[in-house]
């Protein structure tokens, strides 16, 4: 009978690669809400028109492509993904002295790449090296914990092997919807019933001859920070809207001496919707994009926390 695996102790380990593709030692482990990482071969047949001595049937096949990614999901905290969020983000640099400041902000490309080790729950684990971030989102809602979902594409993947034991760094405070204060724009305030930060890397496979694997991704188009959230209807956001109003955006979420803050420079409304269709409170749907003004690049998270180092595990 084959083993039976349960999901629970599902962790996600991350390592700092120097060299793209040359996987290192996971030193940041993260509990996993949920993984879809893996393996993708595409076996097509080959193009010949040979069949067998009856019937037919293709005779053989060839790989066309050996891909590896997908998607994951971990809670935001104020401690320990800081490896993560400079992954997504490219650059990150760290001040002061217990409370550090991490600032993790937009750079020309990505960092060189992340080792990354899926283990799956009670079974095996997965290595992928070679991961870079395409897209990810932070999403909170009234009643949740923020969390953060990233797209990685890597190089390839290791063969499933025993799972190592995840040993999580000090500190475990999650970003909760309670500890977010008030959206900032325009020299306005507003509660929030939801956000979510869209940020597009816009990587993209490379493939060339020699090889069923791609080289490291690297972007093909301009990268995007998108803010989606929802608010009780205000007329001054649809007014905004309507006069293309820019501003920057801050949302600090406080929890004692620990902060996270998303900042969205330059922002417009690109959208705002606030139908009406029942006889409750109107909610609005607002839609912000970022921009660079050749300074602030269109986003940046920065975390207030007792670690060091804005990577630490």
């Amino acid at each position: 009978m084959a083993s039976i695996y349960h999901g629970r102790g599902a962790a996600l380990g991350f390592g700092k690669e120097s060299t793209w593709g040359t996987a290192v030692s996971r030193v940041n482990w993260r509990p996993a809400i949920s993984s879809a990482l893996t393996r993708t071969i595409e076996k097509v047949p080959r193009p010949n028109l040979r069949v067998g001595s009856a019937g037919a049937m293709r005779r053989s096949r060839y790989v066309q492509t050996d891909l590896a990614g997908g998607s994951f999901s971990v809670e935001a905290t104020y401690e320990n993904v800081g490896m993560l969020l400079e992954g997504i983000m490219g650059s990150s640099a760290t001040t002061g002295s217990s409370p550090y400041t991490h600032t993790y902000k937009f750079a020309d490309d990505l960092q060189t790449g992340l080792t990354i080790e899926n283990v799956r729950g009670t079974g095996t684990s997965e290595i992928f090296e070679g991961c870079r971030v395409s897209t990810a989102s932070l999403a909170v809602a009234a009643g949740g914990v923020m969390t953060i979902d990233a797209e990685v594409i890597a190089q390839t993947s290791a063969a499933r092997g025993s799972a190592a034991t995840p040993s999580f760094g000090a500190g475990d405070t999650p970003v909760l919807h309670s500890h977010a204060g008030q959206l900032s724009f325009n020299s306005v305030n507003y509660d929030l019933v939801d956000l979510n930060l869209t940020i597009n890397n816009a990587l993209a496979t490379r493939m060339h001859l020699g090889s069923a694997a791609t080289k490291q991704p690297l972007r093909a188009d301009f990268q995007s920070v998108e803010l989606a959230v929802t608010v009780e209807v205000d007329d001054a956001l649809y007014a905004a809207f309507i006069a293309d109003t820019e501003s920057d955006i801050a949302i600090v979420f406080t929890a004692g001496s620990k902060t996270f803050t998303i900042n969205v420079h330059n922002a417009y409304i690109s959208q705002a919707s606030d139908p009406v269709s029942d006889g409750n409170v109107i909610q609005q749907s607002i839609t912000f994009i970022g921009q660079s003004d050749g300074t602030d690049e269109g986003c940046s998270i920065v975390v207030v926390n007792t670690n060091s180092g804005a990577t630490g595990g």
